[in-house]
């Protein structure tokens, strides 16, 4: 009998040793898991736009582009990486991001500085429409979706109004919020072609000579990502208006025939795919009628706490809807975080 006890004495102290080393070794853990592993947030950014009036993306590429990209990719302190997207309305968008830890204001001098020198080099219809620089606030918090039950009584376009006298002016109000994007309502179909610069280069290709092939009245817009501490090259995204069975056709083009071989769209493209205007522009919840509200924070605004304001505003809201108007949190960033990090 007492070797009995004795050997269930010895068994619980193993147990309890092995408990506490573990609980030990989880604690560990925890304080040195490495910060990589865990999601990355977004970047703090700040937002350059130029307008040449009439101008079309060829002209802007090779006008407007040029001197402000060069200019702010070679000075721009604590850049992370930049991207920029010429349009056919003359349009010039550049997003600089910056490491976590920018002061946003000294960046906004900074790039206001970078522009205004560079200013002399543009085109002056560039200049005398005006080129503004804006601090961008790029974490999104949430999207929420409003939707009708009953499309007979409420479509789109009363979900629209409703939205913009009832419920977007509170979200607004909200501390911490920078901006809203609304999404209501479907545009035309574009084709996306991805060129890669790695072929590219080894065709001894420019992105000039790959555009040529493109109708100037089809092409909508393109875009390049420039990483500041990094080699990876990244493709051009090029845009335009077209069918979807043309995808074949548009592979097809010739860029260039020289004596024994021939280089089409197709052999520098990473891909050529059809797909929505905009990404994420949803118009229909569950089949039915449908708008989508993102809502944008500030950058160093309280994320957790604008989530809880927003939620909690909408369920207030929601007493006073018309009979069939629903609403739902389409996406909760919040949600995803703690469940990537458990």
């Amino acid at each position: 009998m007492f070797k009995e006890l004795w050997k269930w004495l010895v068994s619980a102290a193993v147990i309890s040793t092995t408990c506490i080393i573990l609980v030990a070794c989880g604690e560990i853990a925890s304080h040195k898991q490495p910060a990589k592993q865990l999601p990355r947030m977004a970047l703090p950014s700040i937002q350059v736009r130029a307008l040449y009036p009439g101008a079309d993306v060829m002209t802007v590429l090779n006008a407007v582009v040029p001197p402000l990209k060069d200019s702010i990719f070679r000075y721009a302190r604590n850049m992370d990486h930049m991207s920029y997207t010429a349009s056919s309305d003359g349009s010039l968008i550049i997003n600089i991001y910056f490491n976590p830890d920018i002061n946003m204001d000294l960046a906004g001098v900074n790039i206001s500085n970078i522009v205004s020198i560079t200013s002399g080099l543009l085109p002056s219809p560039v200049v005398q429409a005006g080129i503004t620089v804006d601090r961008q606030y790029e974490p999104l918090v949430m999207a929420v979706d409003l939707y009708s039950e009953d499309a007979g009584h409420y479509n789109q376009a009363f979900l629209t109004n409703y939205a913009a006298t009832r419920i977007i002016p509170e979200i607004r109000r909200v501390p911490g919020i920078s901006h809203l994007i609304t999404f209501n309502g479907n545009k035309d179909s574009l084709m996306r072609i991805f060129l890669n610069k790695g072929h590219m280069a080894a065709s001894n290709l420019t992105l000039k000579e790959a555009l040529a092939v493109v109708p100037a009245k089809e092409l909508e817009a393109v875009t390049e990502i420039l990483y500041k501490n990094s080699k990876q090259p990244f493709d051009y995204i090029i845009k335009c208006k077209s069918e979807h069975n043309q995808l074949v056709k548009y592979g097809n083009k010739i860029i260039r025939t020289n004596v024994n071989t021939v280089v089409r769209l197709r052999d520098v493209a990473a891909k050529i795919e059809f797909g929505p205007f905009r990404y994420g522009n949803f118009t229909r919840i569950n089949g039915k009628p449908g708008i989508n509200i993102v809502v944008m924070q500030f950058a160093d605004s309280n994320y957790n706490g604008i989530q809880i304001a927003v939620k909690k505003l909408m369920e207030t809201a929601s007493i006073k809807f018309p009979a069939g108007i629903k609403h739902s949190i389409l996406c909760n960033p919040k949600d995803s975080l703690y469940i990537s990090v458990e």
